[in-house]
C-alpha cells in the first residue's frame, strides 16, 4: 500500500481517500437534506388502499387472538382436573396473549389518533 505525507504524518492513500469520501458525504447530506418534498396534496387513493390493507391485517390478528383466546380457555378448563399450577399459569399467559391480540386493531386506533 502507498504511503502518503498528510499533515506532516505517514498515512496510507486509503485512508486518505476513506476520510475525504466521508467529508463529502456528510457535506452533501448538510445540503440536500433540508430539501422540501412538494407532495400533492389529493393523497385519497394511496389512504384508502392502505387502509383496506390495515383491515385485513386487522382481521387476521383478530382472528388468531380469537383463536389463541379460545385454546387458553379450553387448557385452563383441562388443567382445572389437575393439580399442576405450571398449567394453569400457561392457561392464564395464553388467556391474556388472546386478549391482547383481539383488542390490538383497536389500541393501535386510539393510540395513533
Amino acid at each position: 500500500m502507498r504511503t502518503l505525507k498528510f499533515n506532516g504524518r505517514k498515512r496510507s492513500a486509503r485512508a486518505i481517500f476513506f476520510n475525504t469520501g466521508l467529508v463529502l458525504l456528510c457535506f452533501v447530506f448538510a445540503v440536500f437534506a433540508p430539501v422540501p418534498v412538494l407532495a400533492a396534496p389529493n393523497t385519497g387513493a394511496i389512504s384508502t388502499s392502505f387502509k383496506s390493507i390495515y383491515n385485513i391485517i386487522a382481521a387476521i390478528v383478530t382472528s388468531i387472538g380469537q383463536l389463541y383466546l379460545l385454546w387458553g380457555v379450553f387448557e385452563w378448563a383441562t388443567s382445572l382436573n389437575s393439580q399442576d399450577g405450571t398449567a394453569q399459569s400457561m392457561a392464564f399467559k395464553r388467556i391474556a396473549a388472546g386478549l391482547i391480540a383481539c383488542m390490538a386493531p383497536t389500541i393501535i386506533s386510539m393510540i395513533s389518533y
